[in-house]
């Protein structure tokens, strides 16, 4: 087992993926996951989302780790439940995303980064005037 060390977190904006207004964010070892891995993870994105979205939102990480890319597309289902598609693919051919098995959740890294959405959605989305673009617009520290 090796020592955590944070890992930069890198904010590509809110993009409309298949009708949903979805956060974008980039985790990598060194820098940024690169230009491959993240039009990969929106391709991946658009055609995992569902249909419509109502009032709610998705979140997307790219992740360029050590072992493998890996991108995570989030979406809350309801006001209060979230549901994650999980893919993995070799670091030399990022577009060659395939499902995690069924009950992979993710690494600490990216876990990190699910919690701040979880706070934010609480903050601003089950709050007493719900406030989507509140929502949309709060980022997570630079690193996790």
């Amino acid at each position: 087992m090796s020592s955590y060390r944070p890992r930069p977190v890198t904010q590509y904006g809110v993009q409309t993926l298949n009708g949903w207004p979805t956060k974008i964010y980039g985790l990598a070892v060194e820098g940024e996951p690169g230009q491959e891995l993240l039009d990969a993870a929106r391709s991946v994105a658009s055609a995992t989302l569902p249909a419509t979205s109502g009032e709610r939102a998705a979140f997307v990480i790219a992740h360029r780790a050590r072992p493998a890319c890996f991108v995570l597309v989030y979406w809350w289902t309801s006001a209060v439940d979230l549901a994650l598609a999980y893919f993995r693919s070799p670091l030399d051919q990022p577009t060659a995303l395939t499902p995690m098995p069924e009950h992979s959740t993710g690494c600490v890294w990216e876990l990190a980064v699910a919690h701040h959405e979880r706070a934010a959605w609480i903050r601003h989305l089950l709050a007493d005037k719900p406030d989507l673009e509140a929502y949309l617009a709060a980022v997570p520290p630079t690193e996790v």
